[in-house]
């Protein structure tokens, strides 16, 4: 085995742990700090875990800085939401899905001295103080929306241009100078004074991450002294990297490629591990790879080896989810995005040597992480998109294709400047940030449209009896229903933003982050990124289940206003029995009413709730003033909703699952439901969508298929579709991997935005996503 494939057996061969390290140095460092300035708190804390944390240089590896000592492990966030696995600590290691394990020794750690202090501290704690009751109510009932912000924000891409060109020590002499002002009473301002702590944090956090460097740096030495040949070559050369980096502007590629890891490295210890994205990685990174490549000293086999390495890091930390959140989150994803093609700010092509090196790098570690996205436009080099195509056809179901045009637009219809509108780049599984300074909560909360429609139908009240929702009069027309779920969406949409609002609030209280606040923020305005110091500062929430409404209200006018099959009260009984002695009906409802994907009319009606949910959601601003934007995607919250969620007009039963992104749920032919989806308005979902196409390996066979396959991504993007993403694979060998796990543990599938081990998904996930594909075949 080569040193890629040695790095990534040992990910794929070991069983999770949890990793209780840094919660156990920053809960010490909270304690110390009582009294002080949250900012100044929350900085000294980071830099006592990164200066306190194991430091591990793993065999074979060239870059180096270890979020766990031991991984693949899951942190433990306890000012987030990591303690909701108190009740399955001693059982977790057994449970069914993703167990994790975890020593004696851990335990009782965590139950003696981490989640005593936690208890009436973390962001949840503070966040209930202030969020209304009923609001709180919707969100623990798990059925209306889920709110993430409870654990963290994280969800952004890092302005690596920036920390590249200039450095931590620069940063920290910038912070300690304004630092000075104040000291030396050159300024008096009462805004002065807060914009003085914190770049008092900022100088901290500076030092925390620069300290944490130094220490590899001293690792690497000791652990050349007892290597031999090569390893001890590469063991000294890790160690002159880590003395200047990221301390100081790199001077070479596996310098920049070291600096940007640490800087990954201290913001998922600072935040939490979901979507902290690495941006346009293959623009920044060029000139470094150019130089070296121009210079001789490095090569093409070398930069493929050096990326993977990089790559392989982003894997080594899983999230730490109790099992309700396994359920709406399966997969164990992390969601670290990189950026890949597209345009520059003049809107030339971008593409670049890079850009193919670090797809090969993707080809060749085929591991679920990171999350690679590539840009697409009408200057997109051939040769790219055959690369593309090659890759996802080979069934590695690793990457994601993104359309320029489309998000360009629909950029500028914001307001956003073309050059920045232009240098875009995505965030965790399908969402987007403009060029620059961009503090953007891609993921603040994902919202069930479905059960708005069973509000409208039953007078505010959902199948399972929950009165919650707004009363109506009669319903004796299509426009009564549509009027009614409009309500019904003002309502719970309200109720969502308010909840995100309350959590935002309280993240400014609990967690400001000014490591973060030093990538993304303007520094001169001397305020941390939660209160608004980003150039953008847009939140995202995301629709659950289109498909499903849209299929129901064109079932509805059909059959019942249409062709008078049944009466509405007929349609309402059968739903509030589950179809038991309905099936004729229930029938008729999946065979014969018109689908979203194949019948323009459910088509209609696929882009009028599309329509509700954006206008609704962008009426709304958040604390940091930017405006709510929304997207259409699910995690696997499509499986999680659909658990809690009554029998729809659709013929779908109580407890199943909902629709995925924005795919149709029972489509007709492929280019028919690509056409039917990129009828939607997708400039509107500005946060992103996710559709996820299932292909047989038999469809696109050869140089010939490859080419037709092409085409039909042209075609899409052509028509307007913003994003897609594909899975090649046959549902048999998914229904072979259910049977004999342990044979196909590196099995990739596309879930949502993101990939997964089919092996990792909960039972209900992986039975989802082999009806889909069998459907779709």
């Amino acid at each position: 085995m080569d040193r890629i494939e040695r790095l990534r057996a040992r990910l794929l061969n070991k069983r999770p742990k949890i990793y209780v390290d840094r919660a156990k140095f920053y809960t010490e460092a909270m304690k110390a700090t009582e009294g002080e300035p949250m900012i100044l708190r929350q900085a000294k804390a980071l830099k006592f875990v990164l200066e306190n944390v194991p430091v591990v240089i793993f065999p074979d590896e060239l870059i180096v800085g270890a979020m766990v000592k031991d991984p693949p492990s899951a942190i433990l966030y306890p000012e987030g939401v990591g303690l909701r696995i108190l009740p399955e600590l001693e059982r977790i290691g057994e449970r069914e899905n993703n167990p994790l394990e975890i020593s004696d020794e851990d335990i009782e750690l965590i139950r003696k001295e981490i989640a005593p202090y936690w208890e009436n501290r973390s962001l949840g704690a503070v966040a209930e103080k202030i969020t209304p009751k009923l609001c709180l109510e919707l969100l623990y009932k798990g059925a209306f929306y889920v709110a993430t912000e409870i654990a963290g924000i994280s969800h952004f891409s890092v302005d690596y241009p920036f920390l590249l060109g200039i450095g931590l020590e620069k940063i920290k002499e910038f912070a300690e100078r304004k630092t000075m002002e104040f000291e030396n009473l050159e300024i008096t301002e009462p805004e002065e004074i807060e914009k003085s702590i914190f770049y008092k944090a900022v100088a901290i956090v500076c030092d925390g991450v620069m300290n944490f460097a130094k220490r590899y740096a001293a690792k690497a030495r000791e652990l050349a002294e007892s290597a031999d040949g090569e390893r001890k070559r590469e063991l000294l050369k890790i160690s002159e990297i880590c003395e200047r980096v990221p301390a100081n502007p790199p001077q070479n590629f596996w310098e920049a490629l070291q600096f940007v890891w640490f800087i990954q490295v201290a913001l998922h210890t600072e935040n939490y591990e979901q979507g902290i994205s690495l941006g346009r990685i293959d623009q920044y990174l060029y000139p470094y790879y150019r130089r070296d490549l121009e210079s001789g000293n490095l090569t093409y086999d070398r930069a493929v080896e050096l990326v993977g390495c990089l790559w392989i890091k982003t894997n080594e930390i899983v999230p730490l989810f109790d099992e309700l959140l396994t359920i709406y989150f399966a997969g164990l994803p992390t969601n670290q995005a990189v950026t890949l093609g597209g345009v520059n700010t003049n809107g030339e092509d971008a593409t670049n040597e890079l850009t193919f090196l670090m797809l090969e790098a993707t080809k060749k570690v085929a591991l679920r992480q990171p999350n690679v996205h590539v840009r697409i436009n009408e200057k997109t080099p051939k040769e790219l998109l055959e690369k593309c195509a090659e890759i996802i056809l080979s069934g590695k179901n690793a990457i994601s294709l993104f359309n320029d045009s489309a998000i360009i637009d629909g950029w500028v219809n914001l307001g956003v400047p073309i050059e920045d509108a232009r240098n875009y780049s995505t965030v965790g599984c399908v969402e987007l940030s403009p060029g620059g300074k961009s503090y953007d909560s891609t993921d603040a909360a994902l919202f069930n449209i479905a059960i708005c429609l069973e509000l409208a139908l039953f007078n505010g009240e959902t199948n399972f009896g929950d009165k919650v929702g707004v009363e109506h009069g009669k319903l004796e027309s299509m426009e009564d229903i549509l009027e009614s779920f409009k309500k019904q969406v003002e309502k719970l949409v309200k109720c969502m933003i308010l909840t995100c609002n309350c959590f935002e609030i309280a993240n400014q209280i609990a967690k400001p982050t000014p490591l973060a606040s030093i990538c993304n923020s303007n520094l001169e305005l001397g305020r941390d990124l939660t209160l608004g110091s980003a150039r953008y500062n847009f939140s995202g929430v995301q629709m659950v289940g289109l498909a499903d409404v849209a299929d129901s209200l064109a079932a509805i006018d059909e059959v019942v206003f249409k062709r008078r099959l049944i009466s509405l009260q007929e349609l309402l009984n059968a739903l509030r029995n589950n179809f038991e002695g309905y099936e004729e009906l229930r029938q008729i409802l999946l065979n014969k009413a018109p689908k979203y994907g194949r019948d323009e009319l459910a088509n209609h009606y696929a882009k009028i709730v599309a329509e509700i949910f954006a206008r609704e959601v962008m009426k709304y601003r958040n604390p940091r003033g930017g405006r709510y934007l929304p997207g259409i995607y699910s995690m696997t919250t499509h499986v999680g909703f659909g658990m809690l969620t009554g029998a729809l007009p659709n013929g779908r039963k109580a407890g199943e699952s909902l629709s995925n992104g924005i795919a149709p749920k029972n489509a007709g032919s492929l280019t028919t439901a690509m056409r039917s989806v990129a009828g939607i308005n997708q400039r509107a979902f500005m946060n992103g969508v996710s559709y996820v196409v299932n292909i047989s390996p038999n469809v696109f066979r050869g140089e010939e298929g490859k080419e037709k396959f092409i085409s039909l991504l042209k075609a899409y993007f052509g028509l307007g579709g913003m994003k897609c993403h594909f899975n090649v694979v046959d549902a048999s060998k998914l229904i072979e991997a259910q049977k004999n796990p342990e044979k196909y543990r590196d099995l990739l599938v596309r879930v949502a935005g993101f990939s997964a081990y089919f092996v990792d998904l909960t039972k209900e996930v992986q039975d989802e996503i082999i009806r889909r594909i069998l459907e779709e075949a």
